[in-house]
């Protein structure tokens, strides 16, 4: 399957950055828990951000307009962090640097009209080679951010993108940062039986 989400955010989570001294982004904002963990192709969304970057997610956006993705990069989702929809949560995860690229409003907006929202954790992979184009082709016609690849592929060794004990440490101080300030709710698990996500990447245009 392939993971379709915001272009700053694909790249901020690969670790590619266009020379930005930036960690890779441990997470992305979802409504709800995935009925799948992954692995997932990450795909980078074509255009421009939807929501209100911060400078420097701006900035980004802008080193990486025309730069090409490798398909080379495997998401799974190591779990739901349950919070609080507030401006002081984002305003505290943008300014302490999880969510650097992001301006408050952003995650706000996205939220809107829910008391509660999840981070997801994203344990990203890399592979020895890239999964082929044409594979993605008709995922990308449609709306869904999660989406089946044409055919199924083998995708050989994964390499971590984080050591394991450096990817340990940050979530663990990530769990620590939002628990120290009363933000994180509980936690959640991916569901065990995967199916189809039917949430719109575009449905709060």
């Amino acid at each position: 399957m392939a993971w379709r989400d915001e272009r700053v955010n694909v790249f901020a989570l690969s670790g590619v950055t266009a020379g930005l001294e930036l960690e890779p982004q441990l997470f992305v904002c979802k409504k709800r828990p995935v009925a799948d963990h992954g692995p997932f192709a990450l795909d980078p969304a074509h255009g421009r951000a939807h929501y209100h970057l911060s400078p420097l997610g701006a900035l980004l956006q802008e080193h990486i307009a025309r730069a090409d993705y490798p398909l080379i990069y495997v998401a799974e989702v190591d779990g739901y962090l349950r919070i609080p929809v507030a401006y002081a949560v984002f305003s505290g995860l943008c300014a302490e640097g999880w969510f650097a690229l992001w301006s408050p409003s952003a995650p706000l907006a996205y939220f809107e009209g829910r008391q509660e929202g999840y981070l997801a954790l994203m344990r990203i992979s890399v592979m020895d080679s890239a999964v082929p184009q044409q594979l993605l082709q008709r995922g990308r016609s449609g709306s869904n951010f999660v989406y089946y690849l044409d055919q199924p592929i083998v995708t050989g060794r994964l390499r971590p993108l984080l050591r394991p004990q450096v990817y340990a440490r940050r979530t663990t101080e990530l769990r620590a940062y939002l628990d120290e300030h009363g933000w994180l709710l509980g936690e959640e698990q991916p569901a065990s039986v995967p199916d189809l996500e039917t949430e719109s990447l575009f449905d709060d245009l």
